[in-house]
């Protein structure tokens, strides 16, 4: 039965496809939502800081590090869509993003960079020819900021690529006058660290594990506003808060990928609320499990 508390806590999407058929609710519990919470907040308030940063010989950038499946990406998401290309209307693209190479090297930086604007090149042509390609590129679309994600995937390289790479990325950021922002594991930071120049460029931004605390309670309590059931779950009641936290291991994406199991789950099987049964029967091993 749906009670006017638990109604009135759901967000309007989520109102709206109570009365849905099970499919269409199913199809809505896939969709990723975007969560607002602290971290989150202040990361993307230091990436709008940094694109809307004043001309300087030196600039800044930002190395945002965390776990694997804690937020990076969404919240880097979060950001680029507030920052969409608008090539229909003003032929600007201001903020490129890419993943790190697995084959690190400058040449690598130059293609995948390239790629990302869909621009055609030689692969055979030199690094500088490309090099001198891209920044053309990125001057005429006036890119203001360049994204580096899966920044770890650099160590596929050995230490010459490694360091052909971040000297190229460093060079990238002082010739174009822009802001670039690495993200990746915790390991990458030692490899940052390891440069003095690249330690004072790239100031670390730590995205942590969520502790069993209030603030995980009400993360919870806005997971479950979006969850289009008609009963309420009570995600914050102590045994659901401390089975999901034990799953999830304090990390944002397993929650997520949690609920979203969850849900789905109850309704293939005629259920209206995530309990502790459905919780228990969803296909899910934490993640500390598989690495084993």
């Amino acid at each position: 039965m749906l009670s006017t508390n638990h109604y009135n806590s759901l967000t309007d999407i989520a109102k709206e496809f109570l009365d849905k058929s099970i499919d269409e609710r199913i199809k809505k519990c896939k969709e990723q939502v975007w969560i607002p919470y602290p971290q989150a907040n202040n990361i993307l308030n230091e990436l709008e800081d940094l694109f809307d940063y004043p001309d300087k010989e030196r600039i800044p950038g930002l190395l945002i590090i965390g776990d694997t499946n804690n937020g990076k990406t969404t919240i880097i998401n979060r950001f680029m869509n507030n920052h969409q290309r608008y090539l229909d209307i003003t032929n600007k693209i201001p903020v490129i993003k890419i993943s790190a190479p697995i084959s690190p090297s400058h040449n690598a930086l130059y293609e995948k960079l390239l790629d990302a604007y869909y621009m055609p090149y030689t692969v055979n042509e030199s690094a500088s020819r490309k090099e001198a390609q891209l920044k053309k590129v990125m001057s005429d679309v006036e890119t203001k900021m360049i994204i580096i994600d899966e920044f770890q995937d650099i160590f596929h390289g050995n230490i010459i690529q490694q360091k052909k790479f971040l000297t190229a990325v460093k060079h990238l950021s002082t010739d174009m006058q822009i802001p670039i922002v690495g993200v990746g594991v915790w390991e990458v930071q030692s490899v940052i660290t390891a440069d003095p120049q690249l330690a004072n460029r790239f100031e670390p931004i730590e995205l942590k594990k969520w502790n069993p605390d209030i603030n995980f309670a009400k993360l919870l309590l806005s997971f479950e506003s979006t969850i289009p059931l008609k009963e309420a779950s009570n995600l914050y009641e102590k045994e659901l808060f401390k089975l999901i936290y034990n799953m999830s291991e304090g990390l944002i994406g397993e929650v997520a990928r949690i609920l979203q199991k969850a849900s789905i789950f109850a309704l293939r099987n005629g259920k209206e609320k995530i309990d502790i049964d459905v919780l228990n029967s969803i296909n899910f091993t934490k993640p500390s499990m598989r690495k084993r």
